[in-house]
């Protein structure tokens, strides 16, 4: 297929798609004529993670790289693709300098949830450690290993549940290029019924009270 049609196919402005061509994101077709290529289903699939990586993860264009250089190294270990790519798709604050009482919270929490596999670098650790910090400033909230146990208890429930379902017999590059959109897509999925879940709790708390009253 040409260019159009391969845009047509992922969904994305022709502009979008020679931008990553351009960026090597995407990439080069196979040569057929002077300035004209084709491209296959590889290629649409590519796009499609690049779309639900920028749209819905609102992972940066610098950071896209790092990930498909990750989904490309043969020589890397899935495990550490896992790592690399988690550290530049997952959304929070940059971590910041770290603060030794944020640091002992989450030392305290990962192993109240027995968690001894968490690379000491992971920028996600480093996020929570910032999130402690801004949680136990000055305000009405607050983070106790208590609280954030028993969070990581739900967490590590669903967690668990996702790692046993993955398939390592397949392709390795169409169980990588899943494992991290699937991460995005149903983090964002899980945030939303999270949300719900609120949304129809405290309208029927509310209207307990009401009908109370």
């Amino acid at each position: 297929m040409q260019v159009s049609e391969l845009a047509a196919r992922a969904d994305v402005p022709v502009a979008t798609v020679k931008y990553y061509l351009r960026e090597g994101l995407l990439p080069p077709g196979e040569t057929t004529a002077p300035r004209r290529a084709e491209y296959d289903e590889s290629h649409v699939r590519r796009l499609r993670i690049l779309r639900l990586l920028r749209e819905i993860g609102g992972v940066p264009v610098s950071h896209l790289r790092q990930v498909m250089d990750a989904l490309d190294d043969e020589d890397l270990p899935i495990h550490d693709v896992m790592t690399v790519t988690a550290d530049v798709i997952t959304a929070g604050p940059e971590p910041g300098s770290r603060d030794p009482a944020s640091t002992q919270i989450v030392d305290a929490v990962l192993d109240a949830v027995g968690w001894d596999a968490i690379r000491p670098e992971s920028v996600d650790r480093q996020r929570l450690e910032s999130l402690v910090t801004l949680l136990n400033a000055p305000g009405p909230l607050g983070a106790s290993v208590e609280v954030l146990s028993y969070y990581a208890g739900l967490a590590d429930q669903l967690a668990r549940t996702e790692i046993t379902m993955i398939d390592e017999s397949r392709d390795r590059a169409d169980l990588l290029e899943d494992m991290v959109t699937g991460s995005v897509v149903y983090g964002q999925v899980f945030i939303l019924l999270r949300q719900l879940g609120h949304e129809h709790h405290h309208a029927r708390l509310t209207r307990g009270s009401t009908d109370d009253g």
